[in-house]
């Protein structure tokens, strides 16, 4: 016997997935570069908030030499006194301030709210000073802890969090993709709340953050943001979860300014998205709580919550248009269905070949139709990204196809009655089911036809016959 060797076109579609996966990932490395190299390659302030405390002329004066030596790239605003001015920064509206006495000049910062504004603005009004001929003396108003001495654990803390939250998302919509539809909310808000809980725990332990309650109550939040709307992207079609990745990770890392707080430092198109993208909203609400007793915590509390309340809309949305949706048998059928007979579990094993065969003797003796059911049940539908899902599904058809196609070949021959049903569940589920509704219909109560391997490692781990033994309402006949 010859075998003919694949066509060129046949070699192009098995290869296709391969070259798909190679591009897809080196897409996704070249624009997560791109947009990561755009953010801090030069970066520059934009509208840094900054204060003064002096007479209008001196301040004017200090406003056109900060609009020299970068333009546009300080807000200045004017305070009546050094305390006012300290007020400001301890609730994070500006990022330092410039107090101007009889021949001195103090400047106040808050490195707890990052190291590049805190040298930025450093750097902008020693030059003042200098131009001023006035010697420059910067006070800390707002410290990072003893255990975060950097203040780069507020940043880091969210963004451990960020891709497992991302797992979740995708992770949920696939493992309870045959659960109830209150999991499929459920999931995502259950996870995001362990996350929470644990990761506020080793941040308070690890860099001394202390508030646990708020920042396990920030970090749950900010998990379910991009879990939720993840978890619906997948949930709609598995490939739109890229749309997610793209969205937190690509351009919401670069973003967020990173953990130094460069985010008023990069081009505009990213200064645009960090007050909306979830992860430079949960490191600024988590420095606000850590460091500067919980002021302007409303407006990315807000913003998350509302990312994590879209998400969990459209899970319930697609969860109510899918509830109560009768997926059709697939499948070639002889006959309409009885609502009597025996029902054979098939997947063309050789366990099952004899059971198929065992029962349609068995339907032929009793004067029944016989029903065939084919469990198309894989663990994972997809992969988690979906670039592979057309590959997926097709391998799926074929073999569905070939098993039909079996069955046809061993009870076709009889002239009996029969169906063939191709349902995705697990087989024992797909059995029982498929039995379940024929009864269901008001026919007589089914007899069960499955085959049973002798394999040893089935009676440690179970099998197909032995789970419809300990669960089936019905009679099951195993074949041997």
């Amino acid at each position: 016997m010859s075998t003919q060797a694949p066509g060129p076109t046949r070699s192009r579609a098995r290869f296709r997935p391969h070259a798909l996966y190679v591009a897809a990932t080196t897409l996704f490395a070249a624009v997560f570069v791109a947009v990561a190299l755009s953010a801090f390659h030069a970066p520059s302030p934009h509208a840094l908030p900054v204060g003064v405390v002096a007479p209008a002329s001196v301040a004017g004066q200090v406003g056109q030499a900060l609009d020299h030596g970068a333009p546009g790239g300080f807000d200045l605003r004017v305070y009546g006194s050094a305390a006012a001015a300290r007020t400001a920064i301890a609730h994070g509206e500006v990022d330092g301030a410039l107090v101007e006495g009889s021949g001195t000049m103090q400047l106040l910062v808050a490195p707890a709210a990052g190291a590049t504004p805190t040298q930025a603005v450093t750097t902008a009004f020693t030059a003042v000073a200098a131009h001023a001929g006035q010697p420059l003396t910067v006070t800390d108003v707002v410290k990072p802890g003893v255990g975060d001495s950097m203040g780069l654990s507020p940043f880091f803390l969210v963004l451990g969090v960020l891709i497992p939250s991302v797992a979740v998302g995708s992770g949920s919509a696939l493992v309870f993709r045959r659960s109830r539809p209150l999991w499929w909310l459920a999931a995502p808000v259950l996870a995001a709340t362990a996350i929470g809980l644990a990761t506020a725990g080793v941040a308070d332990g690890v860099a001394g953050l202390g508030n646990y309650p708020a920042l396990a109550g920030i970090v749950a939040l900010f998990s379910l943001a991009v879990a939720a709307p993840t978890a619906a992207l997948a949930r709609i079609k598995p490939p739109l979860s890229v749309l997610a990745v793209l969205a937190f990770v690509v351009f919401g890392i670069p973003g967020s300014g990173g953990p130094s707080g460069l985010a008023p430092f990069g081009p505009a198109f990213l200064r645009a998205l960090d007050p909306v993208l979830p992860l430079g909203l949960a490191a600024q609400a988590t420095r606000r709580a850590v460091y500067f007793d919980g002021y302007g915590l409303a407006q990315p509390l807000g913003t998350l919550a509302a990312w994590a309340v879209a998400g969990l809309v459209v899970l319930a949305v697609v969860a109510v248009r899918r509830r109560g949706r009768v997926q059709p048998p697939q499948g070639a059928a002889s006959t309409p269905l009885s609502y009597s007979g025996v029902v054979v579990g098939f997947d063309d094993s050789e366990p099952a070949r004899r059971a198929l065969a065992q029962a349609a003797r068995l339907a032929a003796a009793r004067h029944e139709s016989l029903h065939v059911v084919y469990a198309d049940h894989v663990v994972l539908e997809t992969d988690l990204t979906g670039y592979a899902q057309a590959a997926i599904e097709a391998t799926r058809e074929e073999t569905a196809d070939a098993v039909a196609a079996a069955a046809a070949e061993i009870v076709g021959a009889s002239g009996l009655d029969y169906t063939f049903e191709r349902r995705r569940e697990a087989p024992t589920d797909a059995i029982l089911s498929a039995a379940a509704d024929l009864t269901a219909r008001g026919g007589s109560e089914p007899v069960i036809v499955v085959g049973r391997s002798g394999h040893a490692a089935h009676r440690f781990l179970g099998s197909v016959p032995s789970h419809l033994l300990a669960r089936s309402p019905f009679p099951v006949l195993a074949i041997a």
